[in-house]
């Protein structure tokens, strides 16, 4: 369907090239080029001026001025502030003193026709993203997704050639992240980006969003793919132009997908098995066990010498004179001595520990009765 904005894009086309035929080719292809280049350096290069902008101004102004502000302020002095100080400074009027060409006056209309068909496709697209940033007026701000005759998106997508992502298959700056399917496991979840013009909290059909997906309506669960891995959508300059909104006013609702249970944490990798020893050409001998402690076994008393009934005391000393063959000891043997000499038993005790004492002889006997 075309609407207004069609018809006037239609015409200020047509009227640069207009004035294409009557400045020539090189005329109409030097402005055409210059209005390109600046437009492409404004793109690539107004959020970071912006940034710098913005806190100039809360230093000085305190928070009272929105951040839309300082973009759409950097966009125009890159933009068409530095054209203008290149047309200024770097042309002059032509004059008649200027040496004739060798170009067909016709070629040169014709040409410069062209070019300034060229060149208004780039002015009326520079304004229509102009258009875009101006934080007021959100209802009469033209639709990219409406229009018949984009060039917003064709100068947007020209000057963005400049500004490529390492990944090489899009440009995230200028398209953001594609949408993605809910079969996708890796695929994240968001809502397509979205300006509340009324300011009431939801989106209405008074609100503008950008139809991501292509479904025509508003999709308020959009499964994404997160090339870069942070988790949110990355918002392009498309979508910022058709929503007519540049700062943190468009939102979207980034959130975990409910549908997804939480990852498991690895499990912690079990050892690696020990490899067996290759077995050696001669046996090892068994080792012996160690002997056993024996237990200290506690030591005997030495035997009392019995008594016989009837006497007094101890057996009394052996005869003064001894028979023949008998020996006599000088001294009393030591109470070591004696339990060395005696043998032992099994269990450590003397050999006559359990012997009666023998009686002692009768020629002895009698002699103590006397």
């Amino acid at each position: 369907m075309i609407t207004l904005f069609d018809l006037l894009i239609v015409a200020a086309i047509v009227a640069l090239a207009y004035r294409g035929w009557l400045v020539g080719l090189e005329a109409a292809s030097v402005a055409a080029l210059e209005l390109l280049a600046c437009l492409s350096i404004a793109v690539m290069l107004h959020e970071a001026v912006a940034g710098v902008l913005h806190a100039a101004f809360v230093m000085l102004l305190g928070d009272g001025v929105g951040q839309s502000w300082s973009i759409l302020l950097a966009f125009g002095m890159l933009a068409w502030g530095a054209f203008a100080l290149i047309r200024m400074l770097c042309h002059r009027p032509p004059s008649e003193d200027d040496p004739d060409t060798d170009i067909d006056p016709l070629g040169d209309r014709l040409g410069g026709a062209v070019a300034g068909c060229f060149g208004g496709v780039i002015f009326v697209g520079g304004v229509l993203v102009t258009l875009s940033m101006v934080p007021f007026l959100a209802g009469f701000k033209p639709s990219g997704d409406r229009m018949l005759l984009d060039v917003g998106k064709t100068v947007l997508r020209a000057a963005c050639q400049f500004a490529v992502e390492p990944e090489g298959r899009r440009s995230l700056p200028l398209w953001g992240e594609p949408a993605s399917r809910m079969t996708q496991p890796d695929a994240r979840l968001t809502s397509e980006p979205w300006f509340d013009a009324d300011d009431n909290g939801g989106f209405t059909d008074a609100d503008r969003y950008r139809d991501v997906d292509g479904s025509g309506t508003f999709t308020k669960d959009l499964y994404f793919e997160d090339i870069d891995g942070d988790g949110f959508r990355r918002v392009g300059m498309i979508d910022k132009y058709v929503a007519g909104r540049w700062d943190s006013s468009l939102i979207s609702n980034d959130r975990p997908r409910p549908d997804l249970k939480k990852p498991t944490p690895p499990k912690p990798a079990s050892p690696k098995p020990t490899p067996p020893q290759p077995a050696s050409s001669k046996p090892t001998p068994p080792q012996p066990a160690p002997p056993k402690p024996t237990p200290a076994q506690p030591t005997p008393a030495a035997p009392r010498p019995s008594v016989p009934p009837g006497s007094d005391g101890p057996a009394s000393a052996p005869p003064a004179n001894p028979t023949a063959g008998e020996k006599t000891p000088t001294s009393a043997p030591a109470e070591g001595a004696e339990k060395a000499d005696k043998p032992k038993t099994e269990k450590g005790k003397p050999a006559d520990a359990g012997k009666k004492p023998a009686p002692p002889p009768v020629g002895k006997q009698a002699d103590d009765d006397f």
